[in-house]
Order: C-alpha cells, then sequence, then structure tokens
C-alpha cells in the first residue's frame, strides 16, 4: 500500500467509525455508572486471537494468527412479557481484528548465499490485514451455559501489506483489496467461571475482497482469474460486566439461580 493510500484509509476508517466509538464508550459509561441502564445492558471485554487464510490465493490452511480484540455492549430480552428469564439478545462489538495468509517456502535456508529462486526467500506467501470490524449478533442461551450466536459484521480496512516470495506487492502489481469486508458470523460460547466465558467464532466475507488474474505457465501465455475472500477461525475469552453472579452447587455442577443476562 503507498503513502497516498494508506492515509487516504486512515481518514476514512476515522470518519466512519467516530460515531462507532462514541456509541460504544457511551454505553460502557451508562452501564458502569447507572443503575436503570445496568439492568438493560451489558458490557463486555473481548480478547483472543485468530487463524485466517483467504480463500482464492492459491494457499491452504488457517497458517496465519492474528490480534482480535475490543469492546462490545449487549442488550438481553424475551419475546414473552414480563418474563423472569431473558435467553436471547443482541449485541454490537468493535474489534481490532487481524486477518491474512501465510505460507512458508519449505526449501529456505538462510545460510545459502548462492542466489537460488527455490531457497532464498522465507516466505512463499504472506499476507497482512488490520480491520476495525463491527459485528452486530443474535445470541441465544440455552441452560444458563451456552450461548449460540449468528449475524454480520462490517469490516474497515486500516492496513494491508501483501508480500510474495519476499517481494513486497504494489497496487501497480496486483489489483488492490476493497476497503469494506462484509462477512457472515456464527459463534459459540460457554462459561469457564461466573462471568468470564470462552468462545469460538467463524467469520466468511459474503462478497469478494478482491478478483485477482494468475498466471498458470511460466511464459504467462495462460491465466485465470480468482475472487478472493477472507476466511477467519477466532479463539477467544470474554468477560461480561453487570451480569449476577451464579451460585454454584459444586456436587451437581449446575446453577440454581437463573440469572444469565
Amino acid at each position: 500500500m503507498n503513502k497516498v493510500n494508506f492515509i487516504k484509509n486512515k481518514t476514512d476508517l476515522f470518519s466512519f467509525n467516530k460515531l462507532t466509538i462514541w456509541i460504544l464508550f457511551s454505553f460502557m459509561l451508562l452501564i458502569t455508572t447507572q443503575s436503570s441502564y445496568a439492568q438493560l445492558f451489558k458490557g463486555e471485554i473481548i480478547l483472543g486471537g485468530n487463524l485466517s487464510q483467504m480463500e482464492g490465493d492459491r494457499v491452504a490452511g488457517y497458517k496465519k494468527f492474528g490480534f482480535r480484540g475490543g469492546l462490545g455492549v449487549m442488550l438481553p430480552f424475551h419475546f414473552k412479557q414480563n418474563s423472569e428469564t431473558k435467553p436471547f439478545a443482541v449485541s454490537m462489538e468493535i474489534l481490532f481484528n487481524q486477518k491474512g495468509a501465510r505460507q512458508k517456502n519449505r526449501n529456505y535456508d538462510p545460510n545459502d548465499t548462492v542466489f537460488s529462486e527455490s531457497t532464498n526467500h522465507k516466505f512463499d506467501y504472506l499476507l497482512n490485514f488490520n480491520y476495525v470490524s463491527v459485528p452486530v449478533l443474535f445470541h441465544f442461551t440455552d441452560r444458563e451455559l451456552y450461548t449460540l450466536s449468528g449475524g454480520f459484521a462490517y469490516n474497515r480496512l486500516v492496513t494491508s501489506k501483501e508480500v510474495e516470495k519476499d517481494v513486497v506487492q504494489t497496487y501497480d502489481t496486483v489489483s488492490h483489496f476493497n476497503a469494506s469486508d462484509f462477512t457472515v458470523v456464527l459463534d459459540f460460547r460457554c462459561r469457564i467461571w461466573q462471568q468470564l466465558k470462552a468462545g469460538i467464532r467463524f467469520e466468511y466475507s459474503l462478497v469478494p475482497i478482491r478478483t485477482r488474474m494468475y498466471y498458470t505457465d511460466i511464459f504467462h501465455t495462460k491465466s485465470e482469474t480468482r475472487k478472493q475472500y477472507n476466511n477467519t477461525l477466532s479463539l477467544y475469552i470474554v468477560y461480561i460486566f453487570n451480569e449476577k453472579r451464579v451460585d454454584i452447587d459444586k456436587e451437581k455442577k449446575k446453577a440454581n439461580q437463573i440469572y444469565y443476562y
């Protein structure tokens, strides 16, 4: 990414996310300071990692590790009025989300001093994405222990770096990535202890993030065009504020008090 595009992405990112950040900050402030709002909204701190790949790049496997973390706001509810339990909820998060792809060169030899195309580069392919993500999810909780969620996310690209055989690719040599990535999200989480949960999340692009042409022979006479999509698995922990502590029966290993959300 050249300097002009990097600055433009930063400007667009700031313009788009300024309102979202202030909304989440306001929700978190209300949750922690006002008891009336604390009964309605739940705050979340999310921390974890991504295993990602890009479909259509001729590299297979979840080999790229990245950071994933941020804040969330959750609103519990029930379709029945005056219900004491609220197993349903909707939430919005704002996350710093690192994605990409990676393929090491199996023939790489750091001690090789003679130029060789097969041994002189460490990575056959390396792609780093930094996104700001805003997922909106619908949740259902079963037996106060397990939560299944689904929804969509808008991802705004902050920076990207693409490397092939240790050569950084530019927009002059390959087509650029879309600044926006819309993804479908599936999520499962379970309680570790009290307000602390662990989860796994799957995320996949709904539309291509780029279309790229690849040559299929050494003479560059034949080519194919591929659409590319982000494909991500996330492992994370989440701490939920303002959630009542559960009274655990250590012998039966279950919750005696219905409390979730």
